[in-house]
């Protein structure tokens, strides 16, 4: 299904009435004590989004990235953190295009219904980081099975899911292995890490762990071909959560400019706070439309798609990050109150200005650079 398909706006009044009990304070206090949003979770199932990239035969939607991406970028802009809810709507795209009918039919309706959390892509190590070249976690063939042996970093959620697909080597390559966690739980040791923000991270570590060959992910050695068909899709999604929550702060940065009175004039009358705004606001409406442009080029199947889609979420971190700091000059010190929500946004926006990976992957694939060392 493509964008021209959906009313987009019809889309955008849905959510926001499903949204309106989960206002800023909500999010505050999901941030203070580290809490999985429950709530927000149930009812976002409730209302059927969970399918917006799940074919109708597993009972999901199908209404296609575009809807995904208005999804998790609604979220934002209302002051919540959609990283639940667009792990549970991306990630099982993976098992979408690659898993075996058999896995598919157990999990796909569950995850559809919120029954099974599908949150975490096991994948970044200690020392690699995202250099999936020299993965040291492993997949040994034994007998008919497999015996993994892993250990994990900056892993998402990994507390609050059933299913989380793990990328380790094997002889053949990089394999996936989707790991139901009510099964092999005790096995999967996960410990928290304290996050600038609440993404209720944690490291894993797995020990001799024999598993049967039926949770393996896709092929033998094919898996990071398998991740990377969800890198275009994942990075516009991205883009359109950095979007939500520039959106979030610059609406709030408006309000506050119109309102706030010193020496009796509106804070906004002043050249100092006008112009970042002004700035802000233009690179925000910039990178939107990188957003739908990259959008059109993943729905259209074209290759330049992947190319686009790093764009969309280099620009729309970046206008996130300038939009954070026009923010801050607006509100003043109030903006480092946990009351406003500045502080927790920017926050929240320190998350996605990592693009050291995308800036390399533009300049070698799209500009024909020599590959950066």
């Amino acid at each position: 299904m493509t964008t021209s398909d959906v009313d987009l706006e019809d889309i955008r009044r849905n959510l926001r009435a499903t949204l309106a009990p989960f206002g800023p304070d909500y999010w505050r206090e999901l941030d203070g004590a580290r809490a999985f949003p429950d709530a927000l979770f149930a009812a976002m199932a409730e209302g059927g989004w969970f399918g917006t990239l799940i074919p109708e035969r597993w009972g999901g939607a199908d209404v296609g990235p575009a809807v995904a991406s208005v999804v998790v970028e609604e979220i934002n802009r209302a002051g919540g953190d959609a990283t639940t809810v667009n792990a549970q709507m991306a990630i099982c795209g993976t098992l979408v295009r690659d898993g075996n009918d058999e896995q598919r039919q157990r999990y796909l309706p569950g995850v559809v219904d919120g029954s099974v959390r599908f949150l975490s892509v096991a994948a970044t190590e200690p020392d690699s980081g995202a250099d999936m070249s020299t993965l040291l976690s492993t997949a040994r063939r034994d007998g008919d099975g497999w015996v993994l042996q892993a250990s994990k970093v900056l892993i998402s959620l990994a507390e609050h899911t059933r299913l989380m697909i793990l990328l380790v080597s094997t002889d053949e390559g990089p394999t996936l292995f989707l790991l139901d966690l009510d099964e092999v739980g005790d096995a999967v040791e996960r410990h928290p890490i304290e996050m600038i923000t609440n993404r209720l991270t944690t490291s894993v570590f797995i020990d001799e762990l024999r598993v049967p060959d039926s949770v393996r992910l896709g092929p033998v050695g094919g898996g990071l071909k398998c991740l990377m068909k969800g890198f275009a899709p994942r990075r516009v999604f991205a883009a359109a959560e950095a979007l939500g929550n520039a959106r979030f702060m610059l609406d709030r940065s408006l309000v506050h400019a119109k309102e706030r009175v010193t020496f009796d004039r509106p804070i906004g009358q002043n050249q100092g706070v006008q112009y970042p705004l002004t700035h802000a606001y233009a690179s925000v409406e910039a990178a939107d439309l990188m957003r739908w442009d990259a959008l059109r080029l993943i729905e259209a199947d074209d290759p330049g798609a992947s190319g686009r889609s790093a764009l969309a979420k280099i620009l729309a971190s970046e206008a996130a990050w300038e939009t954070a700091r026009a923010a801050l000059t607006t509100f003043g010190g109030w903006a480092l109150s946990a009351d406003y929500h500045v502080e927790r946004k920017l926050r929240d926006t320190t998350v996605f200005v990592f693009n050291n990976l995308l800036l390399s992957y533009v300049a070698e694939r799209v500009l024909g650079l020599p590959k950066a060392y």
